[in-house]
């Protein structure tokens, strides 16, 4: 079984990860959030990148940044810093991913284990990601086209809202 193993926010270097915050903000002013448009990654046609900008992003503690991969304005920085804030060092392993097509739209589900490299008492935790895009249906916009997770069964079970795009 081929495994892709992504140690998130345990790059080896001695410098604390920063923050992608956004464009610079006027002086006073709180940074901007960031956007999905700054991050490549989110655009990427295949799934395993986006799941690795997702983890990374928990593992540097960048809440806002990871809630991009959702593309839901009911996950956000702050529930995923609930739900997740509870690890210091997230490492997840995960295993190939496996993408189905089903009316128009693409899935791929990527299932792993989370564990937190800086408590090794803190049992290991078996759970899945499943993200979707539109496959190159007419006029789909970038963002139907794009890899957005849909749920996690990692720490508390995430389902993507009811809001938006159905």
């Amino acid at each position: 079984m081929a495994v892709i193993a992504l140690l998130a926010g345990c790059d080896g270097g001695d410098q604390a990860p920063t923050a992608a915050t956004g464009p610079a903000a006027p002086l006073g002013e709180a940074p901007l959030p960031p956007q999905a448009a700054e991050f490549p990654a989110l655009a990427s046609r295949d799934c395993a990148e986006v799941v690795r900008f997702y983890v990374e992003a928990l593992g540097a503690r960048e809440f806002a940044r990871a809630a991009l991969a959702w593309d839901d304005p009911v996950i956000d920085g702050a529930r995923l810093e609930a739900v997740f804030g509870g690890y210091q060092v997230p490492r997840v392993a995960w295993r190939e991913p496996a993408v189905e097509g089903a009316a128009g739209s693409l899935y791929c589900t990527v299932a792993g284990t989370l564990s937190d490299a800086a408590d090794p008492a803190k049992a290991p935790v078996d759970g899945t990601v499943t993200l979707r895009r539109a496959n190159d249906v007419p006029g789909a916009t970038p963002d139907q086209l794009r890899w957005t997770l849909r749920s996690s069964t990692f720490v508390e079970p995430i389902e993507r809202s009811s809001r938006g795009e159905p």
